[in-house]
């Protein structure tokens, strides 16, 4: 089975006795077994996984998408109680059709297969490769995991509340809580290094602000599983080689509600999984993740907005509030109010360019105030003279 060829998923289905890597049934084994191969702290061990596994040289990439794929499928037998695959194939291309916006856009042409399982093939291929945050194949890995973890439990909490839960809307805010959560990381900590301060001005973007934010107590045992991991990674001190955790029982962290034991639990099993790696720990931290977010990401999105710049600047021209607002930001800070305007408006002028749709993705307010910083330089200088005149 190689995940990287078409038909990897009806393989999977046809042969999943051989590959099957998670057994548990119920959501507590179900996140023990995640954790011992590795998965919630950044990289899948090999040693860990059925021994068929060995017999072809999978990259993390590839191993991340079966290990999804078997999340998807494992968390919909536990919430269903069916084993039957293609409705689960169709029930997750349902979730996606809601989750990712894909009408008059180049992100259309993923769904538009006929067969179920190469539709979700092509759904897969698109989040994995379809960003620009890095262009370091382990930075990738990480990202698209923190992305597609968000799927795995938006998916859990639309199965559970079809009729209640919005696939997008959940997704955006469980991945604005892990921003948030990583900026209060950086704003917490004594000494600030430049890329501290690079770091904490990115994600002050992402989320407006962090005291608006709005963080919502965990509704499920995976989600305030993943959080616990999550927090736990980032608290590793790769230099004193030791997990220096927040103080949980303040804000933010406290609004999560997450039981103290899910956090005991989840630093010994990272604490077993660095000593395994030789106490060295790299693979979730911010500092090299998210860094790469800003070193790395630049050059791509700037050349994409080039390419569109004449209709960008056409649509943009069209929104008089929003030109003032962006060129404004040149020149002075925008309140809260004015930056909730400005994202928003941005979003729906990228709507109307089917190849900046990729902004559109779960996750891509990550990357919105790279796009807001070069989006100024592209507007003709006649624009800031009319907005004078006006």
């Amino acid at each position: 089975m190689n995940p990287s060829t078409n038909g990897w998923i009806n393989k999977y289905i046809a042969e999943i006795d051989k590959y099957n890597i998670f057994s548990a049934t119920n959501i507590d084994l179900l996140v023990e077994e995640i954790r011992a191969i590795g998965f919630s702290f950044g990289i899948i061990d090999i040693n860990a996984l059925p021994s068929i596994f060995k017999e072809f040289k999978y990259t993390q990439e590839e191993l991340s998408k079966i290990t999804v794929l078997q999340l998807f499928y494992k968390v919909y037998q536990i919430n269903s109680n069916s084993a039957d695959p293609n409705a689960f194939i169709e029930k997750v291309i349902e979730f996606y059709t809601l989750l990712i916006p894909h009408k008059n856009n180049y992100l259309s042409s993923f769904f538009q297969d006929k067969n179920a399982y190469a539709k979700l093939e092509n759904i897969f291929t698109m989040r994995w490769k379809e960003h620009f945050f890095s262009n370091s194949k382990s930075n990738d890995f990480i990202l698209n995991k923190i992305i597609l973890c968000s799927d795995v439990i938006s998916f859990e909490h639309f199965l559970n509340n079809p009729d209640q839960v919005k696939p997008k809307a959940f997704s955006q805010n469980f991945i604005g809580t892990l921003i948030a959560l990583l900026l209060q990381f950086k704003q917490n900590k004594e000494i600030k290094n430049e890329q501290d301060q690079s770091l904490i001005a990115l994600l002050s973007r992402s989320i407006d602000s962090l005291e608006d934010f709005k963080f919502q107590k965990t509704t499920s045992i995976l989600e305030a599983n993943c959080l616990a991991d999550f927090i736990i990674c980032n608290s590793w001190n790769n230099t004193t080689k030791k997990v220096e955790l927040p103080k949980l029982e303040q804000i933010p962290f406290s609004l999560l509600d997450i039981n103290q034991h899910i956090y005991s639990l989840s630093k010994h099993k990272f604490e077993e999984f660095v000593v395994k790696h030789n106490s060295e720990y790299h693979f979730y931290k911010s500092t090299t993740l998210f860094n790469n977010i800003i070193t790395n990401s630049s050059n791509n999105i700037e050349l994409l907005l080039s390419r569109n710049k004449t209709r960008l600047v056409k649509e943009i021209q069209k929104n008089k509030q929003l030109m003032k607002l962006l060129m404004d930001s040149t020149y002075r800070d925008l309140n809260s109010q004015e930056k909730k305007v400005v994202k928003k408006q941005t979003i729906e002028v990228i709507k109307t360019i089917p190849s900046l749709a990729i902004f559109l993705l779960p996750g891509g307010t990550i990357i919105l105030p790279i796009i807001l910083n070069f989006i100024p330089s592209l507007l003709p200088s006649s624009f800031n003279e009319n907005l004078e005149e006006d």
